[in-house]
């Protein structure tokens, strides 16, 4: 779980309204986890026990990495209903805040005068022996070993379907003939795609359509910027799975949950023609040498969980496509309804390459869920508050999942932008977090380690050799006994 961009920015709104609307579903909870991954890459988490605002000085930057981009909080039925507060551990970062101010204005220091001193052009940096040995295999091809079973990621022997790009264009009225329908012309295209991404605010583009002979000249379908936003509302597809919202009760208080169906969003990212050609589909091992005895992990595929649950699954039903689902997760304020705060949750899938995953720019990440967010006032015990917040993130997890546990065993179509179809099972693999997320989603004590059975004054420490795993039949041994209570 390395590096990755930061989920921590704000979104910001656009007048771009698309089709999602909300709900209330039918009620559904379970989810299905995998217990082992080796995957080194996800985002980066930078995440507090709590929600709150930027420090003084500091700007909130929109997050462009979302898959369906940018989001109105019209999209969100009784959004004004959501309720969350800043929980109570937040105390430390409002001090921080206070005792900023306190601190004398720092003084510029003299700029010290530049020095030139003479260098030997002879002399070079040369790597340690400990570097050297370390990069000597990066700068190497690695020898690669595919996996035994040819059927395992292969598609499924069907007639092909239409691409992504031909059903989009049967979907546009006029789109067979036009490529740039609904727009007439490649001229009136280019205006709206500019006024959307690189032009002014909706006022401003109103009064410069409305100069005299402007929209005449260049042809434009739209006189302003209302009209170019209905066109786009009610004429063009977005595609974006429809968010559903949820209550759910726990401590006798309920909460509005907002999520997206989890199927949806995997289908949405195999078909996505901007991933076309770069998908992986079945798991490799990958050697620095020919003797095949240094071992080279740089993406999901390459690691040993995705073969060894391939060769599993091929026991089963063989010719399978896994697609294992990432979900990150930081509570920290991405967005401001009001007053309010959310709990955001994404998703992405290891068939991506890491270099896609962790772009923003490349939208490999889609907005899955808006997680509660609250403080539990009514509860007095300190113990009973955190065992409840945890209860509330883990049922809404459980409730937003659940779909994968009977996909993940009998496989769904799945069909890439070329139109091709996998049997695909998607598999929850791997969740990206801090270490409060990491306590949160294993249900460990906060300054115990999620991973290590270590003494607390231990962690951090260097131990030689290392600490070995928590045994997971133990752990699971251990929660099936919690409902017999005490012996």
């Amino acid at each position: 779980m390395t590096r990755w961009m930061h989920l921590k920015l704000a979104h910001k709104y656009s007048h771009l309204q698309d089709d999602v609307q909300i709900h209330s579903p039918g009620s559904t909870t379970g989810n299905h986890v995998h217990d082992e991954v080796q995957s080194e890459d996800g985002p980066e988490q930078d995440n507090e026990d709590g929600m709150f605002e930027a420090p003084p000085g500091t700007n909130a930057q929109p997050f462009a990495g979302d898959y369906f981009g940018e989001y109105d909080p019209a999209e969100f039925d009784d959004f004004d209903k959501y309720t969350g507060q800043q929980d109570e551990d937040l105390e430390g970062d409002t001090i921080w805040r206070k005792e900023a101010s306190w601190e004398p204005p720092v003084q510029p220091s003299r700029r010290p005068q530049t020095q030139v001193e003479e260098v030997d052009d002879e002399v070079q940096d040369v790597p340690t022996d400990a570097r050297e040995q370390a990069e000597k295999h990066l700068r190497l091809k690695t020898h690669v070993v595919r996996y035994p079973d040819d059927r395992a990621g292969a598609p499924v022997n069907v007639q092909r379907r239409a691409t992504s790009n031909e059903q989009y264009a049967a979907h546009v009225e006029g789109g067979a003939s036009n490529p740039y329908a609904p727009f007439i012309s490649p001229l009136d295209w280019a205006v709206a795609r500019w006024a959307k991404m690189r032009g002014p605010g909706s006022t401003a583009f109103t009064e410069l359509l409305r100069i005299p002979g402007v929209v005449e000249k260049l042809g434009l379908s739209y006189s302003t910027a209302e009209q170019l936003n209905k066109i786009i509302d009610s004429r063009l597809s977005s595609g974006r799975p429809r968010f559903t919202c949820r209550e759910i009760k726990v401590g006798g208080e309920a909460f509005d949950i907002y999520y997206r169906d989890v199927i949806a969003c995997i289908r949405a990212l195999f078909s996505d023609p901007e991933f076309s050609g770069i998908l992986i589909f079945a798991p490799e091992r990958h050697y620095a040498d020919e003797d095949r005895t240094i071992r080279v992990y740089f993406d999901m595929h390459t690691g040993r969980w995705w073969w060894n649950t391939q060769r599993e699954l091929d026991t089963i039903r063989p010719g399978a496509t896994i697609v294992p689902v990432i979900i990150s997760s930081d509570k920290t304020q991405l967005t401001l309804f009001g007053s309010k705060t959310a709990y955001p949750v994404y998703l992405t899938i290891g068939n991506l390459p890491k270099d896609v995953r962790r772009k923003p720019s490349r939208r490999g990440q889609i907005l899955l869920a808006y997680l509660p967010s609250t403080r539990l006032e009514h509860v007095t015990s300190a113990a009973s508050r955190r065992r409840m917040l945890m209860n509330l993130y883990h049922a809404c997890l459980t409730h937003v999942l659940r779909p994968l546990r009977r996909a993940g065993i009998s496989g769904i179509d799945l069909f890439s932008s070329d139109g091709s179809m996998h049997r695909g099972h998607p598999l929850f693999a791997l969740h990206v977090g801090d270490y409060l997320e990491q306590i949160l989603s294993t249900g460990t004590k906060q300054g115990e380690c999620p991973k290590f059975p270590v003494p607390r004054e231990e962690i951090g420490d260097w131990s030689e050799p290392a600490h070995d795993l928590r045994d997971l039949d133990r752990v699971l041994e251990a929660l099936s006994t919690v409902d017999q209570g005490y012996r």
